[in-house]
């Protein structure tokens, strides 16, 4: 694959989607088609912008492998075509990392997300194999690097070099246990040969050293304000860049590690937050639980402190 078109296509904000529930807790995929049609319908298009499906914020790990399937295919028809998307293929079950990464094959997805097994900690052989293995049963898809450290494998970077002699393994999504030199050293390192993703929250620094996009939440909520961030990095206004996210995505991040104290998963202040728009957002499936109407107060404060319009 071309890694300069590679660079052009992964690039911009990426929004991990949410999988929206019904009261039943059964998944939504109307609900997840109308957020995907929202973001794009706000320019969030290819070149500004990348979907990754049932990742963490996708809630998978309470999905079952055919609800997998069938939120990721609802995310690709929904973007169709217009901003790309990378679906989830992470598990530590080789078997399920091969389905989802030929069934991304198939529904079109641009690539696959992909980690080292969780829970059982790979050695880094173990690491090699699982991705040539899934590399070598798939034929045209990108392939995205996901360092989950925080598993208990975190990947060196000569570990990363040895995974880009694969042929599609073309982009990283990138953060480390220190967030320091090695994370700086890491997008430096990689920055010609991958499309580097900030995972870390330094999505300026990832920017100046020559990444290609960062992970986001509040785009699902407010994508026209990440699409400015973004605006502004690519005309190397990083001062105003960086006051956005200490005054915007900070305070909408510190709340979210809050609930994180409380509950685990990575939906439930997203899903209040659509609710608080007036647009699909939901329950949770256990052992996530749904933000109470505290949390939901404290956060609308924080929505409207920020500048979050339409809040109802």
């Amino acid at each position: 694959m071309d890694v300069q078109e590679v660079k052009r296509t992964l690039c911009g904000p990426m929004i991990p989607v949410i999988t929206n529930l019904k009261d039943d807790l059964s998944v939504d995929l109307e609900a997840i088609k109308f957020n995907v049609n929202y973001v794009v319908e706000k320019d969030f298009v290819k070149g500004r912008g990348v979907l990754l499906a049932v990742g963490a914020g996708g809630d998978f790990p309470m999905l079952t492998v055919q609800e997998r399937k069938d939120v990721a295919k609802a995310i690709v028809d929904a973007a169709a075509g217009r901003v790309p998307v990378l679906i989830g293929a992470q598990d530590t079950n080789p078997e399920v990392s091969l389905q989802l990464a030929r069934f991304a094959e198939e529904v079109g997805a641009y690539g696959i997300q992909l980690a080292p097994a969780y829970y059982y900690h790979p050695s880094d052989d173990d690491v090699f194999r699982w991705f040539r293995t899934v590399h070598d049963a798939t034929q045209g898809i990108a392939i995205m690097i996901y360092n989950t450290w925080w598993h208990g494998y975190n990947m060196s970077l000569d570990m990363i070099d040895r995974l880009c002699e694969l042929e599609r393994v073309v982009s990283l999504k990138w953060s480390t246990p220190d967030g320091g030199r090695t994370f700086a050293k890491g997008v430096s390192r990689f920055a010609d040969r991958l499309a580097v993703v900030d995972n870390q929250g330094l999505q300026v620094l990832t920017h100046m050293l020559g990444g290609t996009g960062y992970i986001t939440h509040l785009a699902t909520v407010w994508p026209e304000h990440d699409l400015s961030l973004w605006d502004k990095m690519e005309a190397g206004d990083y001062v105003d860049a960086l006051s956005d996210f200490q005054n915007i995505n900070w305070p909408w991040l510190d709340f979210r590690v809050k609930m994180g104290g409380r509950t685990g998963g990575e939906s439930n202040t997203i899903k209040a937050a659509l609710d608080l728009r007036g647009r699909p957002g939901g329950p949770c499936r256990p052992p996530t639980r749904t933000l109470n109407a505290e949390e939901r107060a404290e956060l609308r404060e924080i929505l409207i402190r920020i500048g979050v319009p339409d809040i109802k």
